[in-house]
């Protein structure tokens, strides 16, 4: 443990939602001092209650914390609470560490890089993989790259969210392995609900149907997870429709502009975009397994 890793011990948090609730309740839970921030006045709210100093302005979070973590939903805000004029980076004080949760472009991560390095602070990029209730056990696996040492300084916080950390460089990389494995998860209710109505369509009750995909050798956790919701068809959001889409949508980007097939993930996409337009972009993206029933006699 390094002399500045003993004395990161106040957090601020920016973007206290369906994630960075659990996370910075952990943080706090875990002996850290905490200071948030989020526009919504309700998650504002929680977090105090929780025992959080509530900040006005991202800006505000930064002034006093040794690390300053952020999640929010995409490139746009991101780059607004870094460098818009209630950023980070006007206030975030050289030695600190920012550490970014969210999943985004490299692109725009890379801008705010850019921004940071003339801020004297760190700027570790570290998307999570894994659910709510994950985040609630602290059993996220971490995808980190940035600087090593700041990884190294950061090791006892970063373990209150997971001891699964894994290490990929000192740019981007984490931000690409983040949208390879969102690609694999947005097309995997496809999938699995064009298989479970094929035997549905032939006389077998949907649960088992669903049981026996989770017992076989196609079994996945993220399938178990999600298999009460798909017994019951339930889709209230653990992650919308929108959200997942929107993470698609980042790797067709990059997969357009350097000329690589993405066929499967472009071809679900737009089961996604049928959602969407019919006003489902708020329930969770598992609603996309419901599709091989579309405009069937089921209806």
């Amino acid at each position: 443990m390094t002399a500045r890793s003993t004395k990161m011990r106040r957090c601020g948090w920016i973007g206290i939602g369906t994630m960075g609730n659990p996370l910075s309740r952990r943080l706090m839970s875990a002996g850290f001092e905490l200071r948030g921030y989020d526009p919504d006045p309700g998650a504002m709210e929680r977090i105090v209650a929780a025992g959080a100093t509530a900040a006005e302005s991202p800006a505000m979070v930064a002034e006093m914390a040794d690390v300053v973590f952020s999640m929010v939903p995409n490139d746009n805000i991101l780059l607004d609470i870094v460098s818009g004029p209630d950023g980070i980076a006007r206030t975030i004080r050289p030695g600190s560490v920012h550490v970014d949760l969210s999943t985004v472009s490299p692109e725009a991560s890379a801008r705010v890089a850019e921004v940071m390095s003339g801020t004297g602070a760190a700027y570790l990029r570290c998307p999570v993989s894994g659910s709510t209730s994950n985040a609630e056990s602290g059993s996220l696996t971490l995808l980190v790259s940035g600087p090593e040492d700041a990884v190294e300084d950061l090791s006892a916080i970063l373990s209150v969210f997971g001891e699964n950390r894994l290490y990929f460089g000192a740019g981007e990389e984490a931000r690409i392995v983040k949208l390879m494995i969102n690609m694999m998860v947005g097309v995997m209710p496809a999938l699995i609900g064009e298989a479970v109505e094929f035997g549905v369509r032939q006389g077998l009750p949907r649960d088992t149907a669903i049981e026996a995909i989770n017992n076989s050798v196609a079994a996945t956790p993220l399938g178990r997870y999600k298999s009460d919701m798909l017994k019951s068809e339930d889709w209230s959001p653990m992650a919308t429709t929108d959200l997942v889409a929107k993470d698609m949508d980042l790797a067709m980007a990059i997969g357009r502009d350097q000329h690589i097939p993405l066929t499967l993930t472009t071809m679900v996409r737009q089961y996604y975009a049928m959602l969407q337009a019919g006003g489902d972009g708020g329930n969770d993206f598992f609603k996309v397994s419901t599709w091989p029933k579309w405009g069937g006699k089921d209806d």
